[in-house]
């Protein structure tokens, strides 16, 4: 019987720590020890024994981890684990008109990407030709939602 409530009490600690320290590894061995109590009263105490300790097990599983979720979001501690913010916005912009065809200048060495400016706005641009140094005169020949395929001009 103690080896049935150490591996339980072992259960619900290494729950606990993986709501802390997500990675899987605590759980998985959760799970372990909640299948090696269950076989364990299964065999000393049959199937009704068994079936309870797995289904009450469980139940007190999801009540922790609930009150734990509910409780470490309001401590010191959860606001480091939990984002409290959206975050909004993208790595590139979005480019919303062609701009093929039209000529603009490196800003910075294309090797073979970098930035570069056409009509007054900062582009990501992957050349063509291979490497192009700062300040040379380029052309659009391509374009995706977020990058322009540039030529030496």
């Amino acid at each position: 019987m103690s080896l049935i409530i150490t591996l339980l009490v072992a259960t619900f600690v290494l729950v606990a720590f993986e709501v802390i320290l997500p990675g899987g590894i605590l759980g998985v061995i959760a799970v372990i020890c909640l299948i090696a109590a269950t076989i364990i009263t299964f065999m000393d105490y049959g199937i009704w024994a068994a079936a309870a300790t797995f289904a009450g097990s469980g139940v007190g599983l999801i009540i922790l981890v609930v009150i734990e979720f509910k409780l470490l979001a309001n401590t010191s501690v959860g606001n480091a684990f939990f984002l409290k913010e959206t975050i909004t916005g993208r790595s590139s912009p979005e480019i919303k008109e062609s701009l093929v065809g039209k000529a603009g200048m490196a800003l910075t060495r294309l090797n073979p990407s970098g930035k570069v400016q056409v009509e007054g706005k900062t582009y990501e641009a992957n050349s063509q030709d291979g490497y192009i140094d700062a300040e040379q005169t380029v052309t659009v020949v391509a374009q995706n939602n977020s990058k322009l395929m540039i030529r030496k001009l």
